[in-house]
């Protein structure tokens, strides 16, 4: 009997662990986790591609099947040759890995995945600042839609993950998990190499410093002084961090290209739709008023203190989201913890102890079963692309290639990289800052814009044909010169064909883009 209880005890104690794990496993806030990614789901499972991600697709597979990294354009035949880095590669590999398992299937999985992934961590960072798990996950459920404009599989999707974990790790150091900084410096390596957001990161964790340095309570604003240990660790973590920066394949280059974009990409700037000005006309800029709006009310009925380098951070990404409307998820994420503090002034804490486990696994199942059953299928996904796309113009010019060089839309350039492979050179597409730096972007803005020196820039880059939005006002310029004809029409594109002879398209065509050896931030081609 003696031995049987000796043997029983430690059974017992493993099965109370067991118990233990699963009771958290399927707790309250689990279940609330899942149906935040139930609606994620529901929001981006049949999300157009966006114009960019064909053509980070591309890269990321030309960089899986070398085993090097591009150092010139060899997409385009306007600025072939000219300096290009990938300064997203390690994002354009995760996407095209996705895209060899499962092509559409495999890359709205990615989709889905990195978008859930972004909302679990603002659940928890929300519950971090707050406190109360089901205030956190009423202010992300207010702020879903908003963040559903932004499930694109892009690589900035990735590089507002890494932002979420360097706040939450902040946040952890705050509360006096001190070894939660010791991550940052590997999150900053992946992070450079995947997006330039990292510069948020960066600010992020030198506001934390530089608002621990003063110690004061000032009206409903309030600063923390650090001890002397703690500013020397986060001093430290952020040199690493700082130092981690320049191990990529192109050395510093990758860093310093947000500033470079910043200070010579005016054309980029001024002239792509994601960095202009959030206007109220736009949903977008309707969401972001009334959010505004949300939280001076939540403001004036609470009366809460902040935080000096919470209000910092908010007051950037509002002065960011204004200016490019971009930065609107910025605005959300930083927005998300700040309303859930508001919330849990009203809203009953979470109770263990009222906790019903089965139940919520149960729920959690049924949530699951849901994804997988509602699951796009791969013809609705092709039939998402064929609406947005050229799909069956491409289908068109492989039966009928017209030959020459062919000017397209600037949203469809990375999907005739993807779609019609290498040997196609397009004329433009998503990399802004290449055809900035050659003149090539103002020059395509002038011919859709119509101005009058339209056909001669068509015949100064030796333009054959053009692949154009069905309702173009290019295209209708085009339809009414004699030189030119429609060959094909559907419901989303237009091909035109110049009729003219070879010899005289050619005479048009002797100004050559430059080949640029340097770019203008003075940054030599090699590392």
């Amino acid at each position: 009997m003696a031995t049987f209880r000796l043997i029983a005890a430690p059974q017992s104690t493993v099965w109370l662990g067991v118990q233990a794990t699963l009771r958290k496993a399927f707790s309250f806030p689990v279940f609330l986790g899942a149906l935040l990614v139930a609606g994620v789901f529901a929001c981006g499972r049949l999300n157009p591609p966006d114009p960019d991600t064909w053509w980070h697709i591309a890269v990321g597979e030309q960089i899986l099947r070398d085993g090097i990294w591009p150092e010139t354009d060899p997409y385009s035949f306007t600025v072939h040759g000219n300096a290009w880095m990938a300064y997203e590669w390690l994002g354009e590999v995760l996407l095209a890995a996705a895209t060899r398992l499962g092509d559409l299937t495999g890359r709205t999985v990615l989709l889905i995945a990195l978008s859930s992934t972004l909302f679990l961590l603002l659940y928890y960072y929300s519950y971090l600042r707050s406190g109360n798990v089901k205030a956190a996950f009423v202010a992300c459920t207010l702020l879903l839609p908003a963040a559903a404009l932004f499930f694109t599989l892009r690589p900035q999707l990735i590089g507002y993950i890494f932002l979420l974990i360097t706040l939450i790790c902040l946040e952890r150091f705050r509360k006096g998990l001190q070894k939660s900084l010791w991550i940052l410096p590997g999150v900053f390596l992946l992070w450079v190499n995947t997006h330039g957001s990292f510069v948020f990161g960066l600010l992020a964790l030198g506001l934390y410093w530089v608002s621990g340095l003063v110690s004061f309570h000032w009206g409903g604003l309030v600063a923390e002084r650090w001890t002397a240990l703690q500013r020397r660790h986060l001093g430290l973590v952020f040199l690493l961090s700082v130092v981690a920066l320049s191990l990529t394949p192109y050395g510093t280059r990758l860093a310093a290209y947000p500033l470079e974009m910043a200070l010579f990409q005016s054309v980029n700037i001024a002239s792509i739709r994601e960095w202009q000005p959030l206007s109220p006309e736009l949903l977008m800029g309707k969401l972001f008023v009334g959010l505004l709006l949300l939280f001076f009310l939540g403001h004036v009925l609470f009366r809460p203190t902040y935080r000096l380098e919470e209000m910092a951070l908010l007051l950037f990404a509002v002065f960011s989201a204004s200016v490019h409307r971009r930065f609107f998820i910025l605005f959300i994420l930083i927005l998300a913890p700040v309303l859930a503090a508001l919330l849990a002034r009203r809203l009953p804490a979470y109770q263990s102890a009222k906790d019903r486990p089965v139940f919520n696994a149960v729920l959690v199942a049924l949530i699951c079963g849901g994804l997988v059953a509602f699951f796009p299928s791969r013809q609705s996904l092709e039939d998402v692309v064929a609406r947005n796309y050229p799909q069956k113009a491409v289908e068109y010019l492989r039966q009928n290639p017209v030959g020459g060089r062919l000017l397209n839309e600037y949203g469809w350039g990375g999907y005739l990289i993807w779609s019609l492979g290498p040997n196609h050179k397009v004329f433009i597409d998503g990399r802004a800052d290449i055809y900035d730096y050659g003149g090539v972007l103002s020059d395509y803005m002038s011919m859709t814009l119509l101005k009058p020196k339209t056909l001669s820039l068509l015949r100064k880059y030796g333009v054959q044909a053009c692949l154009l939005q069905r309702d173009a006002p290019l295209g209708t310029l085009l339809a009414a010169s004699p030189g030119w004809e429609r060959v094909y029409a559907d419901e989303v594109s237009a091909l035109f064909v110049r009729r003219e002879s070879q010899q005289e398209m050619w005479a048009g065509a002797a100004i050559a883009v430059p080949y640029a050896p340097f770019r203008p931030s003075g940054l030599p081609i090699s590392p």
